[in-house]
């Protein structure tokens, strides 16, 4: 049964930290055609959890739209190929994404322009970049890496390679409408993961990447909430008001943008091993769960959130139940500077917040049948 695309402009409503201050219509326009670009670029890409290699993209130019790619690059080529961790438990973070900008400007300059809120905000004190071969954050546990350098790099051939000329030619071929507004619906069924509630909540911490304990959780999700009427995912009122909302409702869309590239990776896996699609997502699960939680930390310190303080991580282990989750909803919601205590690395959320995971794990199980519902 089809569906009515709604189409909406969530981007304008986002606003910077502190004071509220809209970001200028160049920057939210920016936005629009890099996730567009970005999308239209990884529709074609392909990478199984079994797969060796990382993709790598080379951004030609520092303009703000070129580093709006970069932003947008760093908010969707998230791949199921990432390991944080060896056999050993050891950090090794394999098959990062890599990014390298091509910038002529001073290093001191375009570290500066990148760390800005309308492009990567927290993110490069915490990921691992090189600026002309200097080194920083070189055990981050995140799934993106970055290189800045002054000239094309060699010795590339299967870098995806991206100029202005590029940005030119895809708007002029586009349809404006699917450039500058967004197809909302997948995003409001990632939002309705989260009326489940108890179904998830009350499952144990232990197993949580078994299949069999999300079926009901899974019958609710598609024969209850999928068939509810879609409404917008903007709440024009509540979006005025409340940024932690613009926040989670980008979220929302940001999640969902990558659902394509997953199903294609998955699809991979399955054809290659001889197994259903389904069992595929099954067996998968562990995998795509770690790399939706490494998207989901990018996208965090993109929006202005950072991890806590080794302070504010020792006052949030000694507490408990309610007033553990309090203190933890009073960092998040501190509007000059977010805190999220679940930006670590996958193996201590395992450990510090194995409900987050739960969460995770049955949104990876639901994306099929999201997809079946919205191609």
């Amino acid at each position: 049964m089809k569906t009515t695309v709604i189409r909406e402009r969530p981007f304008e409503y986002l606003r910077r930290r502190g004071g509220g201050e809209a970001f200028p219509e160049e920057t939210v326009r920016n936005w629009y055609i890099a996730r567009a670009f970005v999308l239209d670029r990884l529709k074609e890409v392909s990478i199984a959890p079994d797969s060796s290699g990382c993709l790598h993209f080379v951004v030609e130019g520092d303009s703000p739209r070129m580093l709006s790619v970069v932003r947008q690059l760093a908010l969707s080529a998230h791949f199921v190929n990432f390991s944080e961790r060896d056999c050993f438990g050891r950090l090794v973070c394999r098959n990062r994404t890599l990014v390298t900008l091509v910038s002529r400007m001073d290093a001191d300059a375009v570290v500066a322009e990148l760390r800005k809120e309308e492009y990567l905000c927290n993110l490069l004190q915490y990921c691992k970049y090189s600026v002309c071969g200097e080194v920083f954050n070189k055990d981050a546990y995140l799934d993106m890496e970055f290189q800045i350098v002054p000239d094309c790099p060699s010795g590339c051939p299967d870098a995806v390679c991206i100029k202005e000329e590029d940005i030119d030619s895809f708007i002029s071929s586009a349809n404006p409408d699917e450039v500058f507004s967004i197809d909302t619906r997948k995003a409001v069924l990632v939002s309705r993961v989260y009326e489940l509630g108890s179904l998830i909540d009350n499952l144990p911490a232990e197993d949580i990447h078994s299949a069999r304990r999300y079926i009901l959780a899974l019958d609710t999700f598609q024969y209850t909430l999928l068939g509810k009427k879609f409404t917008p995912l903007v709440k024009e009122e509540k979006w005025m008001k409340n940024q932690l909302a613009v926040r989670n409702g980008l979220s929302n869309i940001f999640c969902s943008d990558c659902f394509d590239s997953r199903a294609r990776g998955i699809k991979r896996y399955a054809a290659e091993r001889g197994v259903a699609e389904l069992q595929a997502w099954e067996d998968s699960n562990e995998a795509l769960t770690c790399s939706e939680h490494n998207r989901w930390m990018v996208e965090k310190l993109i929006m202005g959130f950072r991890a806590p303080s080794a302070q504010e991580w020792l006052e949030y282990e000694s507490l408990y139940a309610r007033k553990k989750a309090a203190y933890a909803k009073m960092l998040k919601n501190n509007a000059d500077d977010p805190v999220h205590v679940d930006l670590c690395s996958c193996l201590d959320l395992r450990r510090s917040d194995p409900d987050n995971l739960k969460y995770d794990s049955f949104l990876l199980l639901a994306i099929p049948i999201i997809l079946n519902k919205i191609p």
